[in-house]
């Protein structure tokens, strides 16, 4: 165990010192291959000598150098300088970077050592070896290797590059935490708390690269690359131990918790630190896109989220679903917002498409209370809509978009045999989308203002019909039956078989493409049910005419 103690504070000293420790081991290669030459090249200096009466000049050595010297640091300061100016905190990456610090510490190296070397011969004192190993070996492999360190620098400078590093980098070092070595160590503040700050800094840095950037694909990266570190986090978290999310200072300073510190304790028994800060950077970048009208990045930050939810169900990991849950809903108040202040409902219909796809994860996974209150939330954002949307005729499509993923929601739970009661909680949801009904005052003859919803609930009945589910149907008539007080008793059945006759004419398919493809959300295979639907409808269109005994 002290070994392991020993060993991990090395580590730890390495990361801090790296600047100090490539400068002496570059200093102390270069001093121990002087020392191997002594020994190795004699016998050819003495060739050399011998057919050759002149010595070796080095007085040029030095001159030469200095160029590679300045070559390769003026390159690197001013290719660093125009990335820092969209890609922040990059020189960072390079003062951290290993094939950087080994090269410049190399060269300056070797030119110290043509320099002694020149001082040495000015005053008589002539070392062959040294002589041939600066100038025959160190610095042609300095030229040499000149070209090839720029064209990295130049490749590394790349967003979608840095983005990789920050990425592998983050990804070594959570695979380091579960070490034992690392375990140990985490019981010491200092270490933990230099542990949360390299993750934290990382996660900083994609938020701030993100900012920066104005290309597509970085931005596309850097919120896939946040979902994937979730997603490896989540299988690790189990073996990092519970002094890992101690809450330390570097947690505490961090700018994504500067405003939740009445929350630290519930965010230490949870063990949801990390979590927090990666939805913390996609909610951020959510606002970002909408803002800036890019929904189909908008809704990739929704795709990450999914995938990280089903991953949590997977892993059987709660606490990252409620927050999961939570981050869902909070990007659908930010969509609800941008959608009705701008009359914009892409990033609306693609974010409901998204949350559908978690509660069937829900469903999939059997957490029945968590699909049924996320279907609550589902409905209770449909509603607002429902009743805000009436200036914003863009966003008040949404209300059917909601209507058609709780159809699909209630046909999977039936599919799973869910119990009867859950199945009907479920099923009024749905019939509280548009409640109370409404008409359209621009029409001519009364009809429903939002009649997509009733096609869907339709649809839904047709196939209640089909798997011989009559409570369900009578439910759903009941409710439709509602606007038979508003439309009258002719205008409530002309308004129902112009919605069966659209329903019998839908196409699977649109004529026009969306970020969705291009399905029908109201087609339905089950028009063959509609003439029993229209039986039942007229017969409690009857029951309801009929005068009640007093």
């Amino acid at each position: 165990m002290k070994l392991s103690v020993v060993r991990q504070r090395l580590i730890f000293l390495t990361a801090r010192h790296r600047l100090g420790l490539v400068f002496a081991a570059t200093t102390l290669s270069i001093f121990l291959i002087d020392r191997l030459a002594g020994r190795l090249l004699s016998t050819l200096w003495q060739r050399m000598e011998s057919g050759n009466s002149n010595p070796l000049d080095i007085g040029f050595a030095p001159e030469v150098w200095l160029s590679v010297i300045g070559l390769t640091l003026g390159t690197l300061v001013i290719v660093i300088s125009i990335a820092a100016q969209t890609i922040p905190k990059v020189a960072d990456l390079y003062m951290q970077d290993w094939v950087s610090l080994f090269y410049i510490w190399f060269v300056i190296g070797g030119s110290a050592h043509a320099v002694y070397l020149k001082v040495l011969q000015d005053n008589s004192v002539i070392l062959p070896a040294s002589l041939i190993l600066n100038l025959f070996i160190l610095l042609p492999l300095a030229i040499i290797l000149a070209f090839p360190y720029i064209f990295y620098v130049l490749r590394n400078i790349q967003p979608d590059t840095v983005i990789q590093i920050i990425f592998r980098r983050h990804s070594s070092l959570m695979r380091q935490l579960t070490r034992p070595s690392f375990q140990t160590a985490l019981a010491k503040d200092p270490y933990r708390t230099a542990l949360h700050q390299s993750l934290l800094e990382s996660l900083t840095q994609l938020e701030s690269i993100f900012g920066y950037v104005t290309f597509k694909e970085p931005k596309a990266r850097v919120i896939q690359v946040i979902g994937m570190l979730l997603q490896e986090y989540v299988w690790m978290k189990p073996a990092l131990g519970s002094r890992f999310f101690q809450i330390s200072s570097a947690i505490r300073q961090d700018l994504a918790f500067q405003t939740m510190a009445d929350q630290f304790q519930a965010i230490e028994e949870n063990h949801i630190f990390y979590e927090q800060k990666c939805y913390r950077v996609l909610g951020n970048a959510y606002l970002r896109l909408l803002e800036d009208q890019e929904f189909d990045l908008a809704s990739l930050c929704g795709t990450q989220l999914i995938q990280v939810g089903a991953t949590a169900l997977q892993a059987n990991d709660e606490g990252l679903l409620d927050i999961t849950i939570t981050r869902i809903n909070t990007l659908m108040r930010f969509a609800l917002k941008h959608g009705l202040t701008h009359n914009e409902a892409r990033h609306l219909y693609n974010l409901v498409f998204h949350y559908r796809e978690l509660i069937e994860s829900l469903i999939e996974f059997e957490r029945r209370q968590k699909a049924q209150r996320c279907v609550y939330y589902l409905r209770t954002y449909a509603n607002e809509i429902y009743q805000q949307g009436q200036s914003t005729p863009q966003v008040l499509f949404i209300v059917d978009v909601v209507a058609a993923e709780m159809r699909t929601l209630l046909i999977k739970t039936h599919q799973a045999r869910w119990p009867l009661e859950i199945q009907r909680s479920l099923l009024s949801e749905m019939l509280q989308v548009d409640n109370p009904p409404e008409l359209d005052p621009t029409s001519i003859e009364p009809r429903h203002k939002n009649s997509g919803v009733r096609m869907l609930q339709i649809s839904l009945a047709l196939y209640y019909l089909k798997v011989q589910q009559p409570e369900f149907v009578a439910l759903i008539i009941e409710d439709i039956l509602d606007d038979m007080q508003i439309l009258g008793t002719q205008g409530f059945q002309a308004m129902m078989q112009r919605t069966c006759d659209r329903l019998q004419a839908t196409q699977p398919t649109y004529w026009e493409e969306t970020d969705r493809g291009n399905r029908n959300l109201f087609y339905t295979d089950d028009t063959d049910q509609i003439p029993h639907f229209l039986e039942h409808l007229d017969r409690q269109i009857r029951r309801h005419s009929l005068p009640r005994s007093p």
